[in-house]
């Protein structure tokens, strides 16, 4: 520090004071001025950014409808006619229809031949042709196991071809329309005859015995009222 001339000691401090007021009240006039200014500018807010979604609005989509169900109707009945049928009627049992077979557990046959009553019998059957003669030994076979079988029958005469032709297979008769005559009316008769051609004797036998066969068809099938 230098002093100027004419400047005491006394006088140094009081300078310096004077020029610490000075810089103390420019700096304080500077912020009254800045204090100024802001208050003169408006203040203004940042408006906060709001965030947006872009949305888009689409139409809702109708609900897939079904076809409405249709009913289920029932299937077309058929007209009935006009003029309702007659009742059916049942078919009168075939009199040559015949029960279940009944199966001879002995033959008979050629007892029936050894009689001495058939003697007459016996000596006819060979002039017969073997078919012949082996239907007319059923023949006898049938009419005593009817006998042996159901004692009301007196059978006197069987024809095994009396309403149906029979039928011969592997040595067995097979007679589905025979007629036997007991007590001099006729009987539908039905039998199987299994006979050996070369002993001629019966081996099996089975049969059935039917109604009565009118009176009106015995003319028709050869059927005599009397032997």
């Amino acid at each position: 520090m230098s002093l100027v001339a004419g400047e005491t000691f006394a006088n140094v401090p009081s300078r310096e004071a004077s020029t610490s007021g000075v810089v103390v009240s420019a700096v304080l006039h500077l912020l009254l001025v800045l204090a100024l200014i802001a208050l003169a500018r408006p203040f203004r807010f940042n408006a906060p950014v709001e965030e947006t979604i872009d949305l888009q609005i689409v139409p809702a989509v109708p609900p897939e409808t079904k076809p409405a169900a249709q009913p289920i109707l029932p299937p077309a009945s058929t007209p009935l006619p006009d003029v309702l049928p007659a009742p059916r009627q049942e078919a009168a049992p075939d009199a040559t229809e015949q029960p279940a077979m009944h199966k001879a557990t002995t033959m008979l046959s050629a007892g029936v031949l050894a009689d001495p009553r058939s003697r007459q019998t016996r000596e006819a059957l060979p002039t017969l042709e073997l078919g012949t003669r082996l239907e007319q030994i059923c023949n006898l076979e049938a009419m005593a196991q009817v006998a042996k079988w159901d004692k009301s029958f007196k059978p006197d005469r069987v024809i095994a071809y009396a309403m149906a032709n029979t039928k011969v297979k592997s040595g067995v008769i097979t007679a589905t329309g025979a007629a036997m005559r007991s007590g001099g009316n006729w009987y539908n008769l039905a039998f199987n005859c299994a006979i050996s051609p070369e002993t001629q004797q019966v081996q099996s036998f089975e049969f059935t015995v039917g109604k009565p066969i009118p009176r009106e068809q015995w003319a028709g099938h050869a059927l005599a009222p009397v032997y």
